[in-house]
């Protein structure tokens, strides 16, 4: 089954919101912002449906923008940073705005103001959300960059191995008789040498051996699909690459597949 951005997006929200962690950062700040008591929640909202009222916000914001945001680059692929910002910042916040309208009826019953709350959150909601995806960028840049700028992580050892017009980002190895065929950003080449070994070398790319006769780049796969019933990754480049049974869990747990 080919998948589209839809598809795509299901899935890695799935296997997202599967994971604990994510409900426990949810709740930290439902918990937070709960405890806070902003626009006057906390003088009129007593403690526990204040906190039962920001953990809906908070949850619900959060999905509609993690959503968003996978689907529009699953749709449209990487791009130019503004675009980045526009889609997975500004846009998310109109939803947003919306849900923020559908719980505050829900919970306080209409008030006669809900067409200026709208307004109001249709303006603030998307400033809000790109200034948290904004910051998110700074902060992930600056958390990723090296120490000093001349101490850069050495790139794979197995790039070594390439002709230097092949030496790119990695994005597959496979095995092909006694060869491993390596594929980068840049073209493939044939290297002697066992598929373990290969992945040996690989560090620091961040990567996964999906099959007994195949490894990827965790940044190199587009998607996770099936086709006849089997798990399949399509790469950046187009190749489909086979995940076999034993290796599904750890695709799994890598978000590759739900």
């Amino acid at each position: 089954m080919n998948d589209g951005p839809l598809h795509f997006t299901l899935r890695r929200t799935q296997a997202h919101f599967s994971n604990g962690r994510t409900w426990l950062g949810i709740a930290l700040v439902g918990a937070l912002i709960g405890l806070v008591g902003p626009f006057n929640t906390f003088q009129y909202v007593s403690v526990l449906p204040r906190l039962l009222y920001w953990f809906a916000i908070a949850a619900g914001s959060y999905a509609i923008g993690f959503c968003c945001a996978i689907f529009f680059e699953a749709w449209l692929g990487r791009g130019p940073l503004w675009r980045h910002f526009l889609l997975t910042g500004l846009l998310p916040g109109i939803p947003i705005a919306l849900f923020v309208i559908v719980i505050n009826l829900l919970t306080f019953g209409p008030t006669g103001g809900e067409l200026i709350g709208l307004a109001t959150l249709l303006v603030y909601c998307p400033l809000i959300a790109l200034g948290i995806t904004v910051a998110s960028h700074v902060l992930g840049a600056g958390a990723t960059a090296p120490a000093e700028p001349a101490e850069q992580a050495a790139p794979p050892a197995l790039l070594a191995r390439l002709p230097h017009a092949m030496r790119g980002r990695l994005l597959h190895l496979a095995v092909a008789d006694h060869y491993v065929d390596v594929t980068t950003d840049k073209g493939h080449e044939l290297v002697l040498m066992r598929l373990s070994d290969a992945i040996a070398e690989t560090a620091p790319q961040p990567g996964l051996q999906v099959h007994r006769s195949h490894w990827v780049a965790l940044n190199g796969v587009k998607r996770g699909l099936r086709q006849s019933g089997k798990p399949m990754l399509e790469l950046e480049n187009g190749t489909l690459v086979p995940v076999s049974r034993s290796y599904l869990p750890a695709a799994r747990a890598a978000g590759l597949l739900p």
